[in-house]
């Protein structure tokens, strides 16, 4: 911040407070059992205020035809979100992050067929 800046904000004379660097709040959407497009377990909201933020997880079981067949999402906030796919076994779990528009993970990823 320069010297003027900072003289006229200790003299009461410039009466705005700039924040650098502070991102805004995100909305994000919750909901344990996302499917077709609707809520169909544990639905609320979270908010994100710095970290990585809205958080969709889309789950799918691979069949006995060789394929993964989608089974559901999940939608929540979280601090280490990165996008990403895991395998545990039959189980893989692909994971999306957005930030910066709130509920920008409403209708992300396999739930809303």
């Amino acid at each position: 911040m320069d010297k003027l800046l900072l003289l006229l904000l200790l003299l009461g004379i410039f009466p705005f407070v700039f924040f650098q660097g502070v991102a805004p709040d995100t909305l994000c959407m919750v909901c344990k059992n996302f499917k077709k497009g609707q809520c169909l377990q544990g639905k609320g909201n979270c908010t994100m205020e710095q970290g990585p933020g809205c958080r969709t997880r889309d789950f799918f079981l691979f069949s006995e035809k060789g394929r993964w067949n989608f089974n559901h999402t999940e939608l929540d906030c979280y601090d280490f979100c990165t996008s990403s796919n895991y395998y545990i076994g039959d189980l893989k779990i692909s994971s999306f992050c957005c930030k910066g528009r709130d509920f920008c993970n409403k209708y992300i990823g396999k739930g809303k067929e």
